[in-house]
């Protein structure tokens, strides 16, 4: 039996053993730590955009939100000439990235708060990103929902968590505000059916405790209406896995230095893929954080190819290839391991 005629054997056989299955897990982590293993400290792939943060200012409280409880960096909004200068260097990076994967003009903050968000949407827009974003439907008033529709935007993941005004109170932190989102939502759908707009729209909740009661019913309510295409519950992330407050609400714990002495090597790659901009012009490398932990260079002091391989970020993908990470971002981070078992 030829290599190729085990591994479908293997894969086959798995559906009816769960000593099979055992081998097909060790098989493919075999794989994927032969692959891991060969990383270097410059990468030769062009990165992708995952989050730019339009602001870190936002007017809920969400209990799930590692913002309300953790963040310390000054509130603020990012200007148009960063923008550009992101945007414009991102297209002639990596001009595949930028066309094929989202970026979300988001990160920890209501981007909707910014005056400019229009203009920012359809400047990425016209450069051939793939712009995508997620709000609030409290936000979506007459005026802000009619610039929205005409952005260009190409996803919308709109969050509305709880079923009635106490229930969102106890997750959002804002009172009488259900009612309120879902009457914006509900006029946001129709115009956008009225006018054909080809934004994809996804109905998001957290799914956990506090929502245990409200999922069933909103997926009845609105995963069939006109204007959504998907409903999506969203497990709740434990970001960094730093902040007490949302370890707390998950009850879950994660010792990577028990999980070091397994794997030969995380199993994170995000330091060889992604960065991520904050409102101030910082690059960090990861959509977890939420305070500039690791920050890897500012987009005015230095070039976007410059600061991809630059020292920061060859020093935090050195910590990766040697096992040793130790920086205060990623050293708790529940997913920088795979889970044991």
């Amino acid at each position: 039996m030829n290599f190729i005629s085990l591994k479908r054997f293997i894969y086959d056989f798995s559906d009816h053993s769960s000593l099979a299955k055992k081998v097909l897990v060790h098989y493919r982590a075999t794989k994927l730590f032969r692959r891991l293993g060969s990383r270097k400290e410059t990468s030769n792939k062009t990165p992708v955009l995952v989050n730019i943060e339009l602001t870190n200012n936002c007017p809920m409280k969400c209990v799930m939100c590692v913002r309300t409880n953790n963040m310390t960096r000054k509130l603020g909004f990012v200007d148009f000439l960063t923008f550009k200068s992101l945007i414009d260097q991102y297209v002639s990076l990596s001009p595949e990235e930028a066309r094929t994967q989202d970026t979300w003009l988001h990160h920890f903050g209501e981007s909707l708060t910014h005056r400019e968000f229009g203009q920012l949407i359809r400047y990425a827009v016209a450069k051939g990103v793939r712009a995508c974003m997620s709000i609030n439907p409290i936000m979506l008033t007459p005026p802000i929902a009619d610039e929205l529709l005409g952005s260009g935007i190409s996803k919308l993941i709109i969050s509305l968590d709880g079923h009635d005004d106490e229930s969102f109170w106890k997750i959002r932190g804002m009172n009488g505000s259900y009612e309120k989102s879902k009457a914006n939502l509900l006029e946001f759908l129709r115009k956008k059916v009225e006018l054909g707009v080809q934004t994809r729209i996804v109905l998001s909740m957290i799914d956990f405790e506090l929502n245990s009661k409200s999922i069933d019913y909103q997926r009845a309510c609105w995963e069939s209406l006109p204007g959504i295409d998907e409903f999506l519950p969203k497990p709740l992330s434990l970001w960094g896995g730093d902040a007490t407050d949302i370890n707390e609400i998950l009850a879950e714990r994660v010792d990577n230095q028990a999980l070091r002495l397994r794997y030969p090597t995380p199993a994170c790659n995000v330091p060889w893929e992604s960065m991520c901009m904050t409102w101030e012009g910082e690059m960090v490398p990861c959509c977890f954080d939420y305070d500039k932990k690791y920050s890897l260079g500012n987009i005015g002091d230095g070039t976007l190819a410059e600061i991809w391989n630059g020292e920061r970020m060859r020093a935090l993908r050195r910590e990766f290839i040697t096992n040793n990470v130790t920086n205060t971002l990623c050293r708790n981070c529940p997913i920088l391991y795979p889970p044991k078992g």
